[in-house]
């Protein structure tokens, strides 16, 4: 994979916040990250965007919602204070009043970024104890199958990395 080509998310969207966040909510602010942290200024340092215009319409061909579901994304994300919007002057946009009335809107999720990552994860997430079954199983990758005329045999590991050495030793020679 081609790090430089992926979005920086951070951690705690997907710790704390994917669990509360509603589909609308959470497809506005993967938008917001995306039109912002995921894109570089290359005018400048070669930075991450701090903010970003999205019109309402790129909102809907990004998110599939209608401009309903989006507009009731974005009040409630305001609220929760996961995104900052602002106008081209820089004043803060906190109802919907003040944002059909501007002309261009910045959108930013720094207080995501910053301020929310100060805030323990039981704050949001309700003080729900972790259970046992809460765990990552993990789980060893299955092993090749090697179909022959009449059955199917399963490969173990070390089976698998001779039969690898095999061919790689077939094609140097």
């Amino acid at each position: 994979m081609l790090y430089k080509k992926t979005t920086q998310t951070p951690n705690i969207l997907f710790d704390v916040y994917l669990k509360t966040l509603r589909n609308a909510e959470l497809k506005v602010l993967l938008t917001i990250i995306r039109k912002t942290v995921g894109i570089v200024d290359v005018t400048g340092d070669n930075k991450r965007v701090q903010q970003a215009w999205i019109s309402q319409r790129l909102f809907m061909l990004c998110t599939g919602l209608s401009g309903k579901a989006v507009s009731d994304g974005i009040t409630s994300l305001l609220d929760k204070k996961l995104i900052v919007i602002t106008d081209v002057k820089g004043k803060l946009m906190l109802n919907k009043r003040e944002r059909r009335a501007a002309y261009k809107l910045y959108y930013s999720s720094n207080s995501l970024l910053e301020i929310n990552q100060e805030k323990k994860a039981s704050e949001v997430a309700g003080n729900i104890p972790v259970k046992k079954g809460h765990t990552i199983k993990l789980i060893p990758i299955k092993p090749l199958r090697v179909k022959t005329s009449q059955e199917i045999i399963k490969l173990s590991d070390r089976e698998r990395i001779c039969q690898i050495l095999q061919i790689k030793q077939d094609r140097e020679q």
